[in-house]
């Protein structure tokens, strides 16, 4: 049961689906001859529940503090159960490999992000200044990200100093690319905070039917939505002013 509810607060720290963060856990409990498990999830809290030979009940909890999005660790889990059973001890190894692989190197994160960013400010309309600009700002995003998670700055000031840093990249890009729209590279450097997947699996756990997890990761990823707006709209109220000459 803990070798169950390890595995599954992996899944669910690194973006699983809550449906597949219980099957993974019931699946562990089944192929170690553990009758009658019973898991529950929500995206802060897991437990695995089973009765013994002699009717008396068992239970685990673990709670969730951080979440994020690696699925490579995702399918290291759903590999590692598929492979048991096998020694605990080899078990609880494997799963501790899994937790403490590392995501990408970091130049591979940076050149991706700048890579992200420069395409959509292409498929946004942008011209070549703009997709230069995404380029460049898309590196500068990336790295205020990891220092701010690094931090441990807190999910809403991460994306509230996300919004704003990219709101600062799109009017500098205007600056100097009279022809840029300041919100080409603006809305393509907040690509890469948008919860996409966040939002997708809020979908998913409610057509599931876990309304209580779809509505939770809803509400989150609407908060996420809002810290980048009001990140932005600070930063151009901010312009606005200084435009003006009030400041």
């Amino acid at each position: 049961m803990e070798l169950a509810c390890k595995a599954g607060k992996i899944v669910l720290e690194n973006g699983g689906e809550i449906y597949r963060v219980e099957e993974t856990m019931k699946s562990i409990c089944s192929a170690y001859e553990i009758p009658d498990c019973e898991s529950f999830a929500t995206p802060t809290i897991i437990m695995v529940s089973a009765p013994d030979v002699n009717g008396e009940s068992y239970s685990r909890m673990m709670r969730i503090t951080e979440r994020g999005i690696d699925l490579n660790k995702v399918a290291g889990i759903n590999s590692f159960a598929r492979k048991l059973p096998i020694d605990v001890n080899d078990a609880i190894n494997e799963l501790e490999r899994i937790e403490k692989s590392t995501p990408h190197p970091l130049w591979i994160r940076i050149l991706t992000s700048s890579v992200v960013v420069g395409a959509f400010a292409f498929i946004f309309g942008g011209g070549i200044g703009d997709v230069f600009g995404g380029l460049v700002w898309g590196v500068l995003m990336r790295l205020v990200i990891m220092g701010l998670q690094k931090k441990h700055a807190g999910d809403f000031m991460v994306n509230f100093v996300g919004g704003a840093t990219a709101a600062i990249g799109g009017w500098l890009v205007s600056q100097l690319y009279t022809a840029s729209d300041p919100w080409i590279v603006t809305v393509s450097s907040m690509m890469l905070l948008v919860p996409g997947i966040l939002f997708v699996n809020a979908l998913r756990d409610i057509a599931a039917g876990d309304l209580v997890s779809g509505s939770s990761r809803g509400m989150e990823a609407i908060s996420v939505a809002a810290a980048l707006a009001c990140g932005s709209a600070a930063v151009h109220a901010i312009l606005a002013l200084v435009n003006g000459g009030i400041l």
